[in-house]
């Protein structure tokens, strides 16, 4: 069995958690320009809300699998 890759550094960790907020909070102002701004498109506030928290769920996953792709390289 071999040792799991070493960790990240804080730093590493405070900008992903960064890009996710920064993601969630773009789509979050999409999001709230359409329910509050323009009100001429009903709906599209849910479908920009649920789009943002997917794209950050997304981006979580990608992350995840880059860390098992470098354990696989370096094993």
């Amino acid at each position: 069995m071999t040792a799991p890759p070493s960790p990240e550094t804080v730093t590493t960790y405070l900008e992903d958690g960064a890009r996710i907020a920064g993601i969630l909070l773009v789509w979050g102002v999409l999001t709230w320009f359409f329910r509050y701004g323009l009100m001429a498109f009903p709906g599209l506030d849910v479908v920009f809300g649920f789009v943002g928290v997917l794209n950050a769920v997304l981006y979580v996953a990608y992350r995840t699998l880059d860390y098992h792709h470098a354990l696989a390289e370096d094993g």
